[in-house]
């Protein structure tokens, strides 16, 4: 996030805590789509320390800890954190922090992994934040993300240049800034900060989506909505 677009961030996200868990987690978009695509590809977590970048209503957090992890949740949003808690309980560790900054309060090779769900569209220098990931991560750690695929709003109109990192906004109930970038700014600084690719998934909906959402499930069989990948640290 740049320095004016976090705040908005935080407070959109404020301000939608108390209704996400119901109606964004359990969209079947998030639900079924995301949720399966991203968890997929998390190793065995069982006694590793794990960091959840943005960890929102505890969602993740909740099931890397039924795993056996040691997990720690950051978020921008107290609200979110405060749900969080009150869903995991004594499970994970929660603290403020804004993935735009430096992760200080966590010592170098700390983690084993990092697991960062739909969150990393608000940060615009991704090279920061997956450097300050690589600093955090013990060697042979992994990371496991999700965002928005590049290609899920690709073209809306002649004059969009599909090369660029583009701001933009979505209109949920509240605005929410948040970064559109092509599927190169999304991999070369993941490689520039010396993770090693492992792999790429691009979900398609499960027998859950086609029965919530029947009108959208060819569809959204046919074109990708959300990117999720694994990468691990030499």
């Amino acid at each position: 996030m740049t320095s004016d677009d976090a705040p908005a961030v935080e407070r959109a996200y404020d301000e939608l805590a108390d209704d996400y868990e119901r109606e964004v987690e359990s969209n079947p978009y998030n639900a079924h789509l995301e949720f399966p695509g991203t968890t997929r590809l998390i190793p065995d977590v069982e006694g590793k320390r794990v960091l959840d970048a943005g960890c929102g209503a505890g969602r993740y957090a909740a099931w890397l800890a039924d795993r056996g992890a040691d997990v720690v949740g950051v978020d921008a949003s107290e609200a979110m954190l405060d749900r969080a808690r009150e869903r995991v309980g004594d499970g994970a560790t929660f603290r403020r922090a804004d993935l735009g900054d430096s992760l200080d309060f966590a010592a170098d090779g700390e983690f084993d992994g990092v697991v960062s769900s739909l969150v990393l569209d608000y940060v615009a220098d991704w090279r920061a934040t997956f450097g300050e990931f690589a600093r955090l991560l013990a060697p042979g750690g992994f990371l496991a993300f999700s965002v928005r695929h590049p290609l899920d709003e690709f073209p809306e109109s002649d004059e969009q240049n599909y090369f660029e990192v583009e701001a933009r906004t979505a209109d949920w109930e509240i605005e929410v800034p948040y970064y559109r970038r092509p599927l190169s700014a999304a991999l070369s600084p993941l490689l520039d900060a010396g993770f090693r690719l492992e792999e790429v998934a691009e979900p398609r909906p499960t027998p859950a989506f086609e029965a919530e959402r029947p009108e959208r499930y060819e569809i959204e069989s046919r074109r990708p909505v959300f990117l999720c990948v694994r990468a691990s640290k030499p």
